[in-house]
């Protein structure tokens, strides 16, 4: 299950979205009437996605807020109608997605799903040794950006622009917040990942492959037999006797 906020301060809406809810089984949402009910352990822990649902946004200032400091987060606007003048345009593109209409309901389903496909991406700390609440806001940006982007666009030429720091500066930072290298992270990152991609999903080594950002099957193929020792078909099919 997936969780969020919406922003919503009229009771139509507000009605809409609890029958919504109420026949979507994978998503949660939260609903308040301003952002100032919004609290913070919440975009930093458990929200992956917040809509605003009001006729006119008159404080930009929050939205921009949160998308920079909560990179993770997906932001939509859901409004049956939308209208706005040319100077508002710039303003709106803080939102991944403008929901409207009389398909507003479909198109937000659609959203959540995809949101719902990318959740096994969600990075558990404890098992990597990390204790977010005590971590830099830097290294929070760091692990939001690999939840929420492709494992291919995952590197430090990437993450430093990024963060538009150097390499040298974000690999020598890395190390000394997680006493790992940011090489050392990501293998055992990927490794956490192909357990959950064959033992949860279900999914072939193909999609595997896909999914880790391999240009080919083949290199996945080699790759994971490294590691392991053992091809990827066989970590699917649970033919692999592990012992110790």
């Amino acid at each position: 299950m997936i969780k969020g906020i919406i922003v919503c301060e009229e009771n139509a809406l507000k009605s809409e979205f609890v029958r919504y809810f109420y026949e979507i089984s994978h998503v949660y949402a939260k609903i308040v009437s301003s952002p100032s009910e919004i609290k913070t352990e919440e975009l930093e822990n458990s929200a992956w996605f917040i809509v605003f649902a009001e006729k006119e946004i008159n404080d930009f200032s929050i939205i921009k807020k949160i998308h920079k400091c909560y990179p993770h987060l997906y932001l939509f606007y859901y409004y049956p109608l939308l209208s706005i003048d040319s100077s508002q345009y710039s303003e709106y593109s803080y939102f991944n997605q403008i929901i409207v209409g009389d398909n507003r309901t479909k198109n937000l389903t659609k959203s959540f799903n995809k949101i719902y496909q990318n959740h096994w991406k969600k990075i558990p700390f404890e098992n990597f040794g990390i204790s977010y609440d005590k971590i830099s806001a830097r290294l929070r940006k760091i692990i939001n950006y690999i939840e929420t982007h492709e494992i291919k666009d995952c590197s430090t030429a990437k993450l430093s622009e990024y963060l538009e720091i150097s390499q040298g500066y974000f690999s020598q930072e890395f190390k000394k917040e997680t006493g790992k290298t940011f090489r050392d992270f990501m293998q055992k990152l990927i490794a956490y990942y192909e357990s959950i991609i064959f033992d949860q999903l279900d999914l072939t080594a193909k999609q595997a492959s896909v999914l880790l950002g391999y240009s080919e099957l083949s290199s996945f193929s080699r790759s994971f037999k490294k590691r392991k020792g053992y091809p990827p078909s066989m970590q699917r099919n649970g033919k692999m006797e592990v012992i110790g």
